[in-house]
């Protein structure tokens, strides 16, 4: 069955609200078993929907939905929380066979929600109750292909105990500008492939993690492929973690190019929850430093196990492997953990970098956020990223090298292995870089 939007005789101005509109036809799709939903060209304005089983969505080249600025018109409220928001544009529960594609637009409308100017610290404050532009939470059988969300003003795609995802040609493309917009949350999600798109934001690219939510919901990430795929973040391009109740195993990543990213690969277990059997391969990058309000400091791979809270210990990240990864950094690879034996079983093999020298006043500092620390027990949100730490005068978990910058550091890792390493770095060295190209610490 297909229903065209103009049956239903939206607005379409990008003005007057067709949120009514879109949930009817929706509705009538569901009432007769499933259904495509064709949206022709045009701007269309709306707030949440809610979506059903063996329903796609087709945007059709040309057409737009438009997200309101309005906090009232986001009905739907996910069980799942981003940002202490349950907001949602397009929402679904507990549904099977939903599909999203064509190559039309969804624009988040993000200018609405932030202040027109950022901080000292590259910050634009956001209004509360920000919406995500996609919920899906416990359905199966998803599909995401071919369209685009650009200026989302909060987690852009999050995906929450979904099985048998595929998503594919996808584009999220948000201001780098705008933090918390992260463009894809994958939680507790098992069986998940993603192929051949590009995800730019000023939060992270991808992120496989394991919040803390409703028991319905809980449970591990697994089984997850990533190839060939374009990332761009302040933030991290492609991170797991930090956020880990439950555990992270069996993912594979290949393929891959980071651009212009504050972090390339990073992996932070902060929570019970432990990452095993990771693999990362053929990724080019470019690592460059971000505003300092942004987690990292231009380094191309970050492992970090340490506690947020002091009474939740972290999960191991063991058996890890990295191979043929090359690019520039203009910051180092940074291992560590602060758990005896927690840190395991890590492989670099076949490793290229530049690492190059930079005017930026944080080259020769690492950052470890979020730290457990007696400003912000919690390790959450802005506290995090402003208390600031007295004995330096920075944000708590920004720190200077040991001796300076090296190549790699590793502290706390037990059986590292490395093959093949080059890393070329400027002589004379910079003032800061420590001369051992790679240091290890117990």
């Amino acid at each position: 069955m297909l229903i065209s939007m103009d049956d239903y005789h939206p607005a379409a101005d990008g003005q007057t609200a067709d949120t009514a509109h879109f949930q009817r036809a929706i509705d009538d799709i569901a009432a007769k078993g499933g259904g495509i939903l064709y949206v022709p060209p045009g701007p269309y304005l709306i707030g949440s929907v809610i979506l059903p089983a063996n329903f796609t969505l087709h945007l059709a080249a040309g057409a737009t939905l438009i997200a309101s600025s309005r906090a009232e018109d986001y009905s739907a409220q996910a069980q799942s929380q981003a940002e202490r928001s349950t907001r949602a544009l397009l929402y679904a529960y507990g549904q099977k066979n939903i599909t999203i594609e064509g190559k039309g637009r969804i624009d988040g409308n993000a200018s609405a929600w932030f202040a027109a100017e950022a901080d000292a610290m590259g910050y634009r404050l956001p209004l509360a109750q920000r919406p995500r532009m996609l919920v899906l939470e416990a359905c199966r059988q998803v599909t995401l292909r071919d369209f685009t969300i650009e200026q989302a003003p909060m987690w852009t795609i999050h995906l929450v105990s979904c099985e048998q995802v595929r998503i594919s040609r996808l584009c999220v493309d948000n201001d780098l500008t705008m933090a918390n917009t992260d463009a894809l949350d994958i939680d507790s999600c098992r069986y998940v492939h993603i192929s051949d798109s590009y995800f730019s934001a000023a939060d992270d690219g991808i992120c496989i993690k394991t919040t803390r939510k409703p028991a319905p919901l809980s449970g591990p990430s697994a089984h997850i492929t990533i190839t060939g795929t374009m990332l761009r973040s302040n933030s991290c391009a492609l991170k797991i973690g930090t956020e880990s109740w439950d555990d992270i195993e069996d993912v594979v990543v290949t393929g891959c190019t980071i651009i212009d990213s504050n972090r390339g690969i990073g992996l932070l277990s902060r929570d019970g929850g432990r990452f095993r059997r990771l693999s990362f391969s053929h990724i080019t990058f470019n690592c460059i430093y971000a505003p300092p309000v942004h987690w990292g400091k231009a380094d191309p791979v970050f492992i970090s196990v340490r506690p947020r809270h002091p009474d939740v210990t972290p999960g191991e990240i063991a058996w890890v492997q990295f191979s043929h990864l090359t690019g520039t950094a203009q910051g180092a690879i940074n291992l560590h953990s602060e758990i005896p034996g927690a840190l395991h079983h890590i492989s670099f093999d076949h490793l290229l970098i530049d690492q190059l020298p930079s005017e930026h006043p944080e080259q020769g500092w690492y950052d470890i956020r979020p730290p457990c620390n007696p400003a912000n027990p919690t390790g959450m949100g802005l506290d995090n990223a402003y208390a600031m730490n007295p004995l330096t005068e920075r944000p708590w978990g920004v720190e200077a090298w040991p001796g300076g910058m090296p190549g790699l550091f590793a502290q706390g890792v037990t059986a590292l292995s490395l093959s093949q390493l080059q890393i070329n770095r400027p002589e004379p060295l910079p003032a800061g870089w420590n001369p051992q190209l790679i240091v290890e610490l117990p």
